[in-house]
This record gives C-alpha cells, sequence and structure tokens, in this order.
C-alpha cells in the first residue's frame, strides 16, 4: 500500500499548471499520433498511386473505397470503445486508480468480441462492391483490400482500447512513441511490399494492405507490453483480470454507444458520399475526391488528438469535482484547435491546386496505361475545387471536433449522436441527391457544398450544446450529490 500510495497523482490544486500548458502537453502527442497516422496513410497513397498510369489510379481509388468502407463497418466499436478514455479520465480524476486497469480491460473483450463478429464480412467483399457499380478493373482490387481490413480489425480495436487507457491517464507521449515505432515499420514494409524490394515479392496494393497489418500488430504487442508493466500493474491493477465483471462491459456500452452510432455515421455518409454521390461522375472526380481525402485528415486528425485530450481532461476534471476547470481547459484546446485547422484551410485555399497536382505527376504512366494531359487537367481542376469547399468549413470543424470531444469526457453522448445522424443524412446525403439530380452541371461540386454545410451547422449546435452547461449534471461514477462537481466557491455545480 506504501507504494501504491506514494505513487498516487497530487490532487488537482496542487499542479501549478496554466490552461494553455495543460492542454499542449497532452494534446501535442495526441496530435503528432493522430498526425502520424495519418501521414502513414497519406505516405501508402504516394506509394501506391507510384505504380503509375491506369494502375496507379484503380489502385488508389481501390484502396480509398475499400478503406473507408472497411472503417465504416469498424467505426461502431471504434467510437464506443473511445469512453474508455472517459472512464479512466474520470477514475484518475477521482483518484479510484484500480478502476481505471479494469474499465481497459472491458474494453478489450468488447473489443475482441466485436472482430470475431466482423469477420465475416471479410467473405461478402465481392458483393459489397458489385453494389457500388464501380469500374469493373477496381472491384477486386477493393474486395481484395477490404478483407485485409476486415481482418486487421482483431489489431486495431484492442489497440483503440490501450490507446484510450493510456490518453485518459494524461499519458499520451506513451501513445505518440509507440505510433513513431510502427509507423515507421509501417512505411519500410509497405515499400518492401508494394515494389517487391529487399528480395520480397512485387504485391502492389496487396503488399500494402500487409504491410499495414503486421505494422498493426506490432503497435498492439508494445502497447500491451506497457500496459502490464509492473508500475502500470501496481497502481492501475492491469494485471488483475478477475476484478472484470460484465457490468463494467455495460457500463462502456451504455454511455459509448452513441458515441460508436456517431462515429459509424460519420464514417459511413462519407462511405455514401464518395461511392454513391461522387463516384458517378466518372474516374476524374473519383480520383480527384479520393486524393483530397489524402489531404483532408492531415488537416482535422491532429485536431481529433486534440478532442481526444479535451475528453480527457474533462473527465479528469469532472472526476476531481472541478467542471469550472474542465470549461477553462476546453476553450483553450477550441482555440488551438482554430489555430491549426485555419492555417491549413488557408494552405487548401492557396495552394489546393498544386496540392492535387503533386500526387497527379505521380500517375501518369507509360505507352497504353499512359493518362492523357487532358484528363490530367480535368482531375487536377477537380480536385482544386474540392480543396476549396474543404478550406471553408475548417473552422467550423475544429469548433465540432473539440466540443464532441469535451462533451464525451462529461459522458454527454447521446445529445451529439441525435444530432449528427439528423443533420448527416439530411444535409450530407439528402443535400448531396439534391444537388447529383437538380444540379449535374456542377458535378461532384454540388455534393462537397452541401457536405461544406453539413459541418458548418454541426460546429455551431456543438457550440451551443457545451456552452448550455448541461453536461456538468451528468454523473458516470454514481458518487452521493455533495461529491458530484463543487465549484471553486464550494457550491455544487448543475
Amino acid at each position: 500500500m506504501t507504494d501504491e500510495r506514494n505513487s498516487m497523482a497530487p490532487p488537482l490544486e496542487e499542479r501549478p499548471t496554466s490552461s494553455l500548458g495543460e492542454v499542449l502537453r497532452l494534446s501535442i502527442p495526441a496530435s503528432l499520433t493522430m498526425l502520424g497516422t495519418t501521414v502513414i496513410r497519406f505516405v501508402d497513397g504516394l506509394m501506391v498511386a507510384r505504380l503509375g498510369g491506369t494502375l496507379g489510379a484503380v489502385s488508389i481509388s481501390a484502396q480509398s473505397a475499400a478503406g473507408i468502407t472497411a472503417f465504416a463497418f469498424e467505426a461502431l466499436a471504434m467510437g464506443t470503445l473511445t469512453v474508455v478514455n472517459t472512464y479512466v479520465g474520470q477514475n484518475l480524476g477521482a483518484r479510484r486508480y484500480g478502476q481505471c486497469g479494469v474499465y481497459a480491460w472491458a474494453g478489450v473483450r468488447i473489443a475482441l468480441l466485436t472482430a470475431i463478429m466482423l469477420a465475416p464480412l471479410a467473405l461478402l467483399a465481392g458483393p459489397i462492391f458489385r453494389v457500388y457499380g464501380h469500374p469493373a478493373q477496381v472491384q477486386p482490387l477493393e474486395a481484395m483490400y477490404f478483407r485485409y481490413m476486415m481482418l486487421a480489425c482483431f489489431l486495431t480495436l484492442p489497440a483503440a482500447v490501450l490507446e484510450s487507457f493510456f490518453f485518459g491517464l494524461h499519458r499520451s507521449g506513451t501513445v505518440f512513441a509507440v505510433s513513431v515505432i510502427s509507423n515507421s515499420l509501417n512505411v519500410l514494409l509497405n515499400y518492401a511490399l508494394i515494389y517487391g524490394e529487399f528480395g520480397l515479392p512485387r504485391l502492389e496494393l496487396q503488399g500494402a494492405a500487409i504491410g499495414s497489418l503486421l505494422a498493426w500488430g506490432v503497435r498492439l504487442l508494445i502497447l500491451l507490453g506497457l500496459f502490464l508493466r509492473p508500475a502500470i500493474s501496481r497502481q492501475y491493477h492491469t494485471r488483475k483480470l478477475r476484478q472484470v465483471r460484465w457490468s463494467h462491459c455495460r457500463d462502456i456500452v451504455r454511455v459509448g454507444w452513441p458515441a460508436g452510432v456517431t462515429f459509424w455515421n460519420d464514417v459511413f455518409t462519407w462511405s455514401v458520399f464518395l461511392n454513391l454521390l461522387v463516384a458517378p461522375f466518372g474516374m476524374e472526380h473519383f480520383t480527384a475526391t479520393s486524393i483530397v481525402f489524402r489531404y483532408i485528415p492531415l488537416s482535422f486528425m491532429p485536431a481529433v488528438g486534440i478532442g481526444i485530450a479535451a475528453t480527457a481532461i474533462t473527465g479528469r476534471y469532472i472526476g476531481a469535482g472541478r467542471p469550472d476547470l474542465a470549461r477553462r481547459r476546453t476553450h483553450t484546446a477550441l482555440k488551438v484547435a482554430m489555430v491549426y485547422m485555419g492555417a491549413c484551410g488557408l494552405a487548401f485555399l492557396l495552394f489546393g491546386g498544386q496540392m492535387v497536382q503533386f500526387f497527379v505527376r505521380l500517375t501518369p504512366g507509360q505507352g497504353a496505361e499512359q493518362i492523357s494531359q487532358e484528363v490530367l487537367a480535368r482531375l487536377v481542376g477537380v480536385g482544386r475545387d474540392v480543396m476549396i469547399c474543404a478550406a471553408v468549413f475548417q473552422l467550423f470543424d475544429a469548433v465540432g471536433i473539440v466540443y464532441i470531444g469535451a462533451l464525451r469526457g462529461a459522458g454527454d453522448t447521446r445529445w451529439p449522436m441525435l444530432a449528427v445522424l439528423l443533420l448527416s443524412w439530411s444535409v450530407i446525403v439528402g443535400g448531396g441527391y439534391a444537388m447529383v439530380r437538380g444540379l449535374p452541371q456542377l458535378g461532384s461540386i454540388g455534393p462537397w457544398l452541401t457536405a461544406s454545410l453539413y459541418v458548418v451547422i454541426l460546429g455551431v449546435l456543438m457550440a451551443w450544446r457545451f456552452e448550455t452547461g448541461r453536461w456538468q449534471r451528468i454523473d458516470l461514477l454514481h458518487r452521493p450529490p455533495d461529491k458530484r462537481a463543487a465549484a471553486p466557491d464550494g457550491t455544487a455545480a448543475g
């Protein structure tokens, strides 16, 4: 007990950290982790595009379509499991350290059960992509890549739980260090397997899938090793699997399922957007949007890292009974996210054409595989216009991401879910379809205009929800009313 007591973090009031300092200390590693993963996907796409000509264009389109479709199936569980961060953070703030490891193992249990349920979808890859009606040369590659992504759920979902555990402990640097190792390995393996280097076979798009799968396996093993370290185990009970009850799993599902539905719906509607609203305008529009989809995450994924930090910080201060500090830190996190995403939006606006051209230069090919200059020029033109649409919503996207993260840290997940469901299907899908039918001369820019409008409206609604303060009334730890949320003057919050 002496060792455990000495290892406990000091009370929050003993930590003289500025609002900006605390937010940056947690959000920078989290943002770099998200950015690193995004950069790897970006580089992965570049490697596939370098296959050249029609093969390169078809492969990157197949990778984008299969990747986002696979993630749409995985996203429900992935979003649900993010509330492990919430439970770990709140128990950390309440100084219930043993419960942190218990909730992490409960999340791993849910992750593995979900992976088992998703695995049979690999057998349905062919029929799934026939429904999209994509060109015949794309469908076999889409199905192949999708199968690998479904099997990867056995690695990615448990890893996401362990990352949420460390984020909840405010140890985002640990997650970042692991991501650097696994991402570096991913680049090396993809390079070797896509092009057949170092004596390995040339597997092209299949090589990209296998390389990612192996790198994710290494990521999970390293996280598990850190999770089970004696120092972590003594304080957070990470080796005491017998303490895990189904009630802990129910807690995660009860609070997390709306977050899971929100995340799944977001991914699924963007998958519908790409495959059913953009793709029918032809390969130029399909490929241009696929390329832009490589750039947009470079903007919003670091903001997602800031949102993860907001979840952990809000959770900890709610657990400690200081919602006033949770609010202040959220506002600071929002400013940081808006500065970053605003800069990205400016870059999209000023250099969008050149950014798309950078990808396009990799795909001309030779001989019969060569893409004509006329087609390339149209592709770049469409991509430039799409980048302008993306630039418009960057600041509003920052607002939505950070506020949703903060609300999740307090356990407020149902209202954001309802808002996302209503807006995404009415504005992205419904509005996009109306544009396709009513203004087909706009091409894929029509659906992109409604997608931009969706992000703007969602950001405004999430800001309103957070500022009403209703999240302060939520109690996930089932504490007596007098211990739930004491403001600085000693009065109960809410």
